[in-house]
């Protein structure tokens, strides 16, 4: 299924993944949440550009306009290299099974699977680094925008490590599987430190008792 999910409306979106289709599926879905996210980040930091009371963030927050364009980029490219990458695995499996070359070609397509969610994971880190910036020191008409790109960050990292597992329950190769396990679970520690920064400073300013 060739789809660009950049080209879709939101109503277009949701109405094809609510089909009778594996695809677009949760891998997709957390690259267009993690995009939101940094979308989100973006707003709050133009939000700060030209105000007095932040001039001193300024750099900051072109920083984060910066490194958050380059998420938004890849996050959205990410959403169409899923439903790509599944329609591969799909085109392995239905080989027939007496073709000598089916189960080499089903792990090089679900090895090859593997990498637009583990990517999706270090995006989400990235962008949960950049909602702790924009929170503390951004435009604080806005923090709770600030908050919201954290969680959506942090929904989308979940999805990736979901898909990443999904994936590699099918894979043989056992070197393959703990380089990646170990990469992620390095990069998801980083993502947890900054997300539990965040709700500290969430609980700090009294916008939640959970």
């Amino acid at each position: 299924m060739d789809i660009d999910i950049r080209k879709l409306t939101v109503e277009e979106l949701c109405n094809k993944v609510k089909e009778k289709t594996p695809v677009p599926g949760g891998g997709a879905v957390g690259a267009v949440v993690a995009a939101l996210g940094a979308a989100l980040n973006s707003m709050v930091a133009n939000l700060t550009l030209g105000k007095k009371k932040y001039e001193n963030y300024e750099g900051l927050m072109q920083e984060v306009l910066e490194n958050m364009e380059l998420v938004l980029e890849k996050t959205l490219r990410l959403a169409s290299e899923d439903v790509k990458a599944f329609d591969k695995v799909m085109e392995a499996y239905k080989l027939p099974k007496e073709d000598p070359e089916r189960e080499l070609k089903m792990q090089e397509a679900l090895k090859k699977a593997v990498e637009t969610p583990f990517e999706l994971v270090e995006c989400a880190r990235d962008i949960l680094k950049y909602s702790e910036i924009v929170a503390k020191w951004g435009n604080q008409n806005a923090v709770s925008d600030a908050y919201s790109a954290a969680e959506l960050a942090r929904a989308a990292c979940k999805i990736g490590e979901y898909n990443v597992i999904i994936n590699l329950k099918s894979i043989t190769d056992e070197e393959f599987k703990n380089k990646v396990l170990d990469e992620m679970y390095e990069v998801m520690g980083e993502a947890k430190v900054y997300y539990e920064r965040i709700q500290e400073l969430i609980k700090e300013n009294g916008f939640t008792k959970i």
